[in-house]
């Protein structure tokens, strides 16, 4: 073996044809799906014992008896309740009791789309390459051999410098076809995003009737005791308003039992 030696082949070529390729772009389109479920009642306690009632029950929510838990109010006065999966909003204004549910979910779609963009290349290009080989062929590496390695690396040098004259001589068609393909893909993408989100608001719908139905008996619950209340305070308020005096009072479950002596 000895210093190795070296093959130059160079090529050059007149470019005058017709150029085409394909551009491909990919969209994103993402959308928050949002869904409540709510529903309302009166709460007509000024119908059986007038406004202080309403006032009462106020102060039962504001949490100010032993036994029930403050709840949120608002700006607008309004009172709140979280339970959860659910939301109790008594408003005093209107002793208007709402319930109300709500699910949110993002939701992303995805999509592809390609354009083409052609003209007509017109120049020259011009590429050299190199082969090594041995005197006397050590590891196979010939006079030929390196002519031919030397070859096929110049003829792909040259497919590539075809190939970048056209992109540089028609990079203003590449610019458009790309924008064409960004537009088309991101319209399928919103497309695809539509029908996604409509499929996922009736899950959505059927969950929270789900979640409203396994909240009913609680909601149940959490407002009798608190009506109770308003009810019980407001007897004895009015008792005592008048003279008269609280006997008894006992509370077994659900049960109040209220002993009075009125003048």
């Amino acid at each position: 073996m000895c210093n190795p030696r070296r093959v130059m082949i160079h090529l050059d070529r007149c470019i005058e044809e017709a150029w085409r390729q394909t551009v491909e772009q990919a969209a994103t389109a993402t959308g928050e799906v949002a869904e409540m479920a709510r529903v309302g009642a009166q709460v007509p306690l000024d119908e059986e014992m007038g406004d202080a009632a309403l006032l009462m029950l106020e102060r039962v929510l504001a949490g100010e008896f032993e036994g029930f838990e403050a709840w949120q109010r608002d700006a607008t006065g309004r009172f709140h309740r979280d339970l959860g999966e659910v939301t109790m909003i008594y408003d005093p204004a209107s002793h208007q009791l709402n319930i109300e549910a709500q699910l949110t979910e993002m939701v992303t779609a995805e999509a592809r789309a390609a354009a083409e963009a052609s003209g007509m290349t017109v120049g020259q290009v011009a590429v050299e390459a190199m082969g090594h080989y041995y005197d006397d062929g050590w590891g196979g590496r010939t006079r030929q051999h390196a002519l031919e390695e030397a070859q096929q690396a110049a003829e792909s040098a040259l497919r590539e410098a075809a190939a970048r004259l056209g992109r540089e001589q028609h990079s203003a068609e590449l610019a458009e076809a790309s924008e064409r393909a960004g537009a088309e893909a991101q319209r399928q993408a919103e497309e695809e995003l539509a029908r996604r989100q409509e499929a996922l608001r009736a899950a959505l719908r059927e969950q929270l009737q789900v979640i409203m139905a396994r909240a009913e008996e609680r909601v149940y619950h959490v407002m009798n005791r608190a009506v109770g209340e308003a009810y019980r305070q407001t007897l004895m308020q009015l008792v005592r308003d008048n003279g008269g005096r609280v006997l008894a009072d006992e509370q077994t479950g659900s049960v109040i039992n209220l002993e009075l002596e009125l003048y």
